[in-house]
């Protein structure tokens, strides 16, 4: 009975996605439907109903019918009854993680949800805290999992790909050397290690990927997204489309090629394809923030920033810890002109860690428009003290300086100078003197007023009084010798 209704199903399915390929528009691709799920669930709704369905592979086949007819908590309630009877199919325990990442509280997850006692579980609570994008918790359940499974690949690549969620590369590189080491012609998440060279632009050890990924299987969806992601390295983006189309032709569900396709557009400036290539990720898996961020950057390219707000908060919500979607909400704000909510947003962003520096260079920005300058001045100060503990800024001034500290320094300068914090402000003025253009000239002047100021102090009745020789200090302003006591 199964095999006859699971090739019924299957069937079924592959008319779905013919029709849906016909279909231009991408809402209406969400709403063909196989047209054989209601037979099916006829059938093993009797059974169901008369205790007959004990079968674990039944139950699984009934779960996913009643999943794909919309019925999203009998589907869960069928699929834990299948991973009961049958706990080492995968596929049942990836069909509860896809229902349940609607649900952003795990802990309730686990009180509703009545698991069986196997330690195929342990594996559905790391993958479903992965879903969350609760990615450190996963790792450490993969972590316990790997001293039951120290050869396991699997676990490896989940752990390195907790590691990527975390934008921690180096380590996630060196997680996918070893994987590779250990089992040369795995495939399966390479995709992923592939994001990790091509946003490290490492393009010789993308290229050796690309074709050690050729030689083991080039008819996968993995395969041709590495390649992809080869040809987007060095900018031949049709080539790329072209590769990202042929993983797509092979898994018309590969999430990732979906996106990857969706930013070769945004490279190409072709909004609408991207939009589409986006919209049909989202309508795959909802909680893959990377199609939600992606459809925020075509709106706001579009100067569309209402709209591109919206899919930012998407993007945010399941990545509330991520600066970059904070920041990207914040930008939309200050487009529409809507300062105080960007403020709040580049305040969250810098709290959040902002990796890539962006949040507090924009947030003092903000503050001087808005005319707050002591919190401006606060927020410049931070800035400086991150460019001297951490890496510095990318963009490079004259000097060495980068932009964003040079920046500080003459806003800094001159809010020094007119707060009396002389010392500060010569500090700044020094600094400075290392970069090139109009920014030097800034500080030879103000170095040359502090100078003038300091001798017309020394210069009082009072100081005359005392008399005496003067010399410059260590800070280079006049000052006069203490009288002898």
């Amino acid at each position: 009975l199964f095999i006859r209704l699971y090739a019924l199903y299957l069937a079924g399915e592959k008319r779905r996605e013919e029709e849906a390929a016909e279909v231009a528009e991408p809402v209406e691709k969400c709403q063909v439907k196989n047209a054989e799920l209601e037979g099916i669930e006829e059938q093993l709704a009797a059974l169901h109903e008369r205790g007959a369905l004990q079968d674990g592979l039944l139950l699984y086949l009934y779960g996913i019918v009643l999943r794909g007819l919309g019925r999203r908590a009998e589907a869960r309630r069928v699929l834990v009854q299948s991973v009961h009877a049958c706990p080492w199919n995968w596929s049942a325990w990836l069909d509860i993680v896809a229902i349940c990442s609607d649900l952003n509280d795990a802990a309730s997850i686990r009180v509703e949800l009545k698991l069986p006692d196997h330690w195929m579980a342990a594996f559905f609570w790391a993958a479903l805290l992965m879903e969350l994008q609760r990615n450190e918790e996963a790792a450490g359940i993969y972590a316990e999992l790997r001293q039951c499974f120290p050869d396991s690949s699997y676990i490896m690549s989940q752990i390195a790909t907790c590691q990527y969620n975390m934008r921690n590369f180096d380590a996630s590189q060196v997680l996918f050397d070893d994987i590779r080491k250990r089992d040369p012609y795995k495939l399966a998440s390479l995709d992923t290690f592939s994001n990790i060279l091509y946003v490290k632009e490492q393009s010789a050890a993308l290229s050796h990927l690309a074709r050690q990924a050729v030689m083991i299987d080039k008819y996968t969806p993995e395969a041709c997204c590495i390649v992809g992601n080869y040809y987007s390295l060095r900018g031949e983006h049709e080539k790329s489309v072209t590769y990202f189309r042929r993983a797509l032709s092979l898994n018309r569900n590969f999430t990732p090629a979906w996106i990857l396709m969706g930013h070769e557009y945004m490279e190409m400036r072709n909004t609408s394809a991207a939009i589409d290539a986006y919209r049909t990720a989202v309508s795959i898996n909802q909680r893959d923030y990377r199609a939600w961020y992606g459809l925020g950057q075509t709106y706001e390219m579009l100067n569309l920033h209402f709209y591109a707000l919206f899919y930012y908060r998407r993007s945010m919500m399941l990545r509330p810890d991520d600066a970059r979607m904070w920041c990207a909400m914040a930008e939309c704000y200050h487009s529409m002109d809507r300062k105080a909510e960007a403020l709040n947003c580049y305040e969250k962003a810098h709290r959040c860690g902002d990796r890539e520096r962006v949040a507090l260079p924009r947030l003092a920005r903000l503050h001087v428009e808005l005319g707050n300058r002591p919190q401006a001045a606060h927020s410049y100060e931070h800035l400086l003290a991150q460019s001297n503990c951490g890496p510095s800024y990318p963009k490079v001034s004259g000097g060495g300086l980068s932009t964003e500290v040079v920046e500080a320094l003459k806003f800094l300068m001159v809010f020094y100078r007119e707060e009396g914090r002389l010392s500060d402000c010569e500090n700044c003025a020094s600094q400075l003197l290392d970069t090139a253009g109009a920014e030097k000239d800034e500080a030879k002047a103000m170095l040359q007023d502090l100078r003038v100021s300091a001798e017309g102090r020394q210069l009082t009745p009072e100081a005359l009084t005392h008399g005496g020789p003067r010399r410059f200090n260590a800070a280079g302003l006049w000052t006069a010798d203490q009288p002898n006591m």
